[in-house]
């Protein structure tokens, strides 16, 4: 019986496996499956039964119960009908038996089957599942030999066939459970938690789905920032709920929540004039006037029909092109997309909406750019080429030029010869070709030349090109098939930092004035990654400068030093200067940028030219043009415009003259504060090695120094206010002290306040700078400083794991409602929560572009208002405390 129990529970559980989905459909095909699979089973529990004289003791009639329980005495019928007739071949006797015990079963089954749910079975019900089996053993009162158990032997298999039951509905109960347990979690998993409608998983599984010649639309509501501004996030809920009850009552199940204030519709409907009338109507619904904050809305839409084997991805661009036309043009606007089939009934779109083609896709590519940490290639600056060629209007052919140093490298083309790659041109063979005046070249203003005008500016350019680039840029450039060049310089603080060249092959007045705005839009884009560039070589450069100085010797740390100034600050000549003690002067250590040789620059005895002042006042000094400056150096080899001078003292700790770093520059190009700071980190840095890298306490305080630094260098850029950085720290250390951390901490706390905001550098500054209030896509943006800074500072030799925890957490709030990590209470850790006490303090009492400073209290007062939410309540109130009112606020 143990086997025939074991059989009867396997084959159950190969049953429930026939239950894939639910809710479970009731399918013929599966139901008369499973009917017959259950057949099979009871003659596979016939063939292992165990012998009682005559008899064949077996679960057989637990398929049959089962069954017409389920499905009903017919279908019972045939499950019993197997082992009976088995029986009677078998055994006059036994088939007589079996016969019995089937009609038994089959008639009380079929009784109990109207008042038992077995869907729906009750623990007190059990015992009604041995009803159906009340028929089944009374053949072994009669049985010759079996009279004397004949009760035992009875009451044995009537429980056993209970036993057996329940075990079999539990089997399948699992199986229902487990699959309308998953059915609701892919439900929530596909359904947005705010709106109610289907999310973005769902979008996309409902977009593979949709068939050919039905519509995708997708819609954008207009100023929604400034609902959200306005009245507040909880508004701008109720509007977005509003929204979707009316997609809802126009579409049903095709309503779709993308992200935010974006909203997609599936639309199978016939036509797609159906599908646009559908639109519109939402677009009314929405813009009927009200009381209500969320009444008068406008909503753009971009309408796209899928066209045969169209992938659903490019459906999705269509759709997305038409949304931007739309957005672009005016607002409130639905637009078709243009590949898409029309019926003649449907309008053109209006004539005053010029198509922007790849444009909002070529966005999207610059923004992925920029949020990958790793240094760009020349795939990619040739990706970002064919977006400008299949974006803007009339381009037929391109070319990009990268500065690198103080030459101009060619690292992309379209439609050339690929030869050209890696060809370099001076700064002046770029101006030549540009041909306008430099000031417009400095500007980046656009400039459009036609045939005879390059053929000029071919002839000057040649005269500054060594003769096998000429030939070689003639032969691979094409040059008889041009017919107009768009030259954009892209500028990039004040700086001329790349060339982008497009072109016609086919016209001569192909770039009038709405092309040449498209043009700039890419030359901002390569200028945004060419910064983002810039600050990864910055900060690499950085963070590996204490190492490289440490193990180099005296003359290697000179050159090292100088090679990185050079390249840091982009300057056209530095040179290394370094004190001789016993000549009391100073002697030329190392040099960059021009080659030549450091003994062919003057000794500069005490008190002699603009690296004596420097070192005598301790400050940098910057000259726009050394021609004007009292007894500047300038280099034998030199090109007359370079003129831009900046000197940064190397000084010791106790302020004996080390050196002088030097640094020269165009005319055009003077050294701006961002510059110098990123200069006296250099020189600090260097300062501190020179004074003597031997000595652990040294290589600690030349950590600290670059560290503040760098933090001084991110406000010179704008990124803080002035001193933002100092006082924090002032007030870290007020609060350690209070706290009595131990020197370790304190040290962490320090550097960790110092590098804080490090994430910054990988942030836009279209999005860090902005004056107003940030869309939730800019915040997102932002808010990904943290992680992107731990993963800065974690580059950063001995730079301890307590200060990298400040950089990553100390936007993390009490009630777990911070970024990026969302911890509550202690789990962030202790300094982390400490900082962001001072952070806050310090933003509330200092003027920034968008707002004025708060008082002492005022500041104190909006702090204890987070008491317990933003705050670590017993932290805060040590705080208030601690801190004191700092001269210029207010108490």
């Amino acid at each position: 019986m143990l086997l025939n129990l074991c059989l009867l529970l396997t084959a159950a559980f190969v049953l429930s496996l026939s239950y894939r989905e639910w809710p479970v459909r009731r399918a013929p095909l599966a139901h008369w499956g499973r009917v017959a699979f259950s057949a099979l089973t009871a003659l596979l529990l016939v063939w292992y039964s165990a012998p009682v004289g005559d008899l064949k003791v077996d679960l057989r009639y637990v398929p049959v119960a089962l069954v017409t329980l389920r499905y009903g005495i017919g279908p019972g019928s045939l499950v019993a009908l197997g082992p009976v007739a088995w029986r009677l071949m078998d055994s006059e006797t036994g088939g007589a038996v079996a016969l019995a015990n089937a009609l038994s079963v089959l008639l009380l089954a079929g009784v109990l089957r109207s008042r038992l749910n077995l869907k729906q079975l009750r623990v007190t019900q059990w015992p009604t599942l041995l009803v159906p089996y009340l028929g089944v053993g009374v053949a072994v009162f009669v049985v010759p030999g079996a009279q004397i158990l004949a009760p035992w032997l009875y009451l044995g298999m009537l429980a056993l066939h209970g036993l057996a039951t329940l075990a079999v509905l539990g089997v399948l109960s699992a199986r229902l459970q487990l699959l309308r347990l998953t059915f609701e979690a892919r439900q929530q998993s596909r359904q947005d938690d705010l709106t109610g409608l289907g999310n973005r998983q769902a979008f996309d599984e409902g977009l593979a789905r949709l068939p050919g010649g039905s519509q995708l639309a997708l819609l954008d509501v207009d100023q929604f920032r400034r609902l959200n501004e306005e009245h507040g996030a909880a508004v701008g809920d109720r509007a977005l709920r509003y929204i979707a009850q009316v997609l809802r009552d126009e579409v049903g199940p095709g309503a779709y929540r993308l992200s935010g204030e974006e909203f997609a519709l599936l639309l199978d409907l016939g036509s797609e004039t159906a599908a646009r009338t559908v639109v519109e109507r939402v677009q009314a619904r929405l813009a009927d006037p009200g009381e209500v904050p969320w009444a008068n809305l406008s909503v753009s839409a971009g309408l796209a029909t899928r066209l045969p084997r169209e992938q659903p991805g490019e459906l999705r661009h269509r759709a997305d092109e038409a949304l931007y036309l739309a957005k672009a043009n005016g607002r409130n606007r639905l637009i078709l997309s243009p590949h898409a089939p029309r019926p003649a009934s449907v309008p053109d779109a209006p004539g005053d909406i010029r198509p922007r083609h790849s444009l909002w896709q070529s966005q999207r590519s610059t923004v992925r750019l920029l949020a990958q940490r790793r240094p760009l290639t020349d795939t990619d600056w040739l990706e970002v080429l064919r977006g400008a060629v299949d974006t803007v209007d009339g381009v037929e052919a391109a070319s990009l030029n990268i500065r690198e140093g103080n030459r101009f490298r060619m690292c992309a083309v379209v439609a050339y010869d690929p030869a050209l790659l890696g060809l370099e041109f001076t700064e002046a063979a770029q101006l030549r070709w540009y041909g306008g005046p430099a000031e417009d070249w400095r500007r980046g203003k656009p400039r459009a030349a036609t045939m005879s005008d390059m053929q000029r500016a071919w002839l000057d350019e040649d005269s500054v090109l060594p003769a096998h680039d000429s030939e070689r840029l003639d032969r691979a450039g094409h040059r008889e098939r041009l017919r107009t060049n768009l030259c954009v310089p892209v500028v990039l603080d004040g700086e001329v930092v790349a060339h982008l060249n497009l072109d016609s092959l086919s016209k001569e007045d192909a770039f009038p004035a709405g092309v040449m705005q498209d043009a700039e839009l890419f030359a901002q884009q390569i200028a945004a990654l060419l910064q983002l560039q810039d600050r990864w070589r910055e900060l690499e450069q950085l963070s590996h400068l204490h190492a490289h100085l440490s193990r180099a010797d005296d003359e290697q740390l000179a050159a090292h030093l100088a090679e990185t100034a050079h390249d840091l600050l982009r300057t056209t000549y530095t040179l290394l200067m370094r004190y001789d003690p016993y000549a009391d002067a100073l002697v030329p250590a190392a040099e960059a940028g021009l080659g030549v040789n450091p003994l062919e620059a003057p000794t500069l005895a005490r008190g002699e030219g603009v690296a004596w002042r420097a070192l005598s006042t301790g400050q940098v000094i910057r000259v726009d043009d050394i021609l004007t400056a009292r007894g500047a150096f300038r280099p034998p080899v030199s090109h007359p415009e370079r003129r831009a001078l900046m000197v940064v003292p190397l000084l010791s700790r106790t302020g004996d003259p080390l050196g002088a770093l030097c640094l020269l520059r165009d005319l055009p190009r003077p050294f701006r504060t961002p510059d110098e700071a990123l200069a006296q980190m250099l020189a600090s840095v260097g300062a501190r090695v020179m004074e003597g890298r031997a000595h652990v306490t040294d290589l600690e305080v030349t950590l600290d120094a670059a560290l503040t630094m760098l933090g001084v260098a991110l406000e010179a850029r704008d990124f803080e206010t002035q001193g933002h950085t100092q006082r924090v720290q002032d007030l870290a250390r007020r609060m350690g002290e209070a706290l009595q951390l131990c020197g370790p901490q304190l040290t962490a706390l320090r550097r960790g306040a110092a590098l804080h905001d490090i994430g910054k550098l990988c942030i836009p500054d279209a999005v860090l700078l902005k004056p107003g209030a940030l869309s939730a896509e800019e915040r997102a943006v932002v808010e990904r400083h943290a992680p992107l800074g731990a993963a800065l500072v974690a580059r950063i030799p001995f730079l301890e794991p307590e200060a990298q925890q400040v950089v990553r957490s100390h936007h993390e709030r009490w009630d777990g409602g911070g970024y990026p990590d969302g911890l509550a209470g202690t789990q962030t850790p202790l300094l982390a929560r400490l900082f962001a006490l001072c952070d806050v303090y310090d933003a509330l009492t200092s003027e920034r572009p968008y707002k004025r400073a708060m008082s002492h209290e005022s500041a104190l007062a909006v702090l204890r208002d987070g008491r317990g939410t933003q705050f670590d309540p017993d932290l805060l109130d040590l705080f208030c405390r601690v801190v004191t009112p700092r001269p210029g606020v207010e108490s």
